[in-house]
């Protein structure tokens, strides 16, 4: 076999969802979370002063030391529900500890169809009992952890294949969102559902003066999807 259809046949078995590709910046951008956020969960970090330094262990663990891939970043969505219902990240770290010993074997814990079926109701309890929150509280948690996992696109095992990232407020949010990460489009970067149109390019064009009527005709999109991706990286440089 030659090295030609070698390498071919090494890209064609490769799945783009496992490839390291976004830094820890563009993660947060993404997300719309702190930088210092993301590398804690996947890299940890250290607090405290000297000589009393605590070390911070990460929360989940990236596809490289250095960059995170596709099903990085869509484990990290599922943690950012539950940052966005104030839930302390070493309580996070104890949830995503009991789903790990409930699935010792998973690569991506927080992913799949055992999550979906097993795993969330596991964080649900589990951060129940260490906050002690009621079943009304709990109610709460479990609404908001269904507002982020509904935004992912499953394939047959239940694996992400995009997700539309929540930015702002997730009670205020409604369908399934404009932007999406699709690891197959724009090299994984944030792009207009149904398009291959990077929302940051819009961005840029529209903060260069552009307006939004020519640029929904130029890009044949609607001028509602063209606010949202403006809107979209708006809110991840205020980030």
């Amino acid at each position: 076999m030659s090295a030609h259809v070698s390498v071919h046949a090494y890209f064609d078995n490769l799945d783009a969802r496992e490839m390291c590709r976004y830094t820890h910046g563009e993660a947060a951008r993404y997300l719309g979370v702190p930088e210092s956020t993301i590398r804690a969960w996947f890299v940890g970090t250290t607090y405290g002063t000297r000589p009393n330094l605590h070390i911070f262990h990460p929360i989940l663990k990236p596809a490289s030391p250095t960059l995170l891939s596709f099903y990085d970043i869509a484990s990290a969505h599922v943690l950012v529900a539950l940052k966005n219902k104030g839930v302390r990240t070493e309580d996070i770290r104890l949830a995503v500890e009991s789903v790990q010993k409930e699935r010792p074997d998973s690569r991506y814990p927080l992913l799949g169809m055992n999550f979906f079926m097993f795993g969330r109701d596991v964080i649900i309890k589990q951060v129940g009992l260490r906050l002690n929150l009621s079943k009304g509280r709990q109610l709460g948690l479990k609404n908001i952890m269904d507002k982020f996992l509904s935004r992912l696109e499953l394939d047959s095992q239940g694996m992400p294949l995009r997700f539309a990232p929540i930015k702002g407020r997730p009670e205020r949010l409604k369908g399934s969102g404009f932007i999406v990460i699709d690891p197959d489009l724009s090299a994984g970067r944030p792009v207009i559902k149904g398009t291959g149109v990077a929302a940051e390019v819009i961005s840029k064009r529209k903060n260069s003066g552009e307006s939004l009527a020519a640029l929904a005709k130029d890009y044949r999109v609607s001028r509602r999807a063209i606010e949202e991706a403006v809107k979209y990286f708006q809110t991840a440089k205020a980030a």
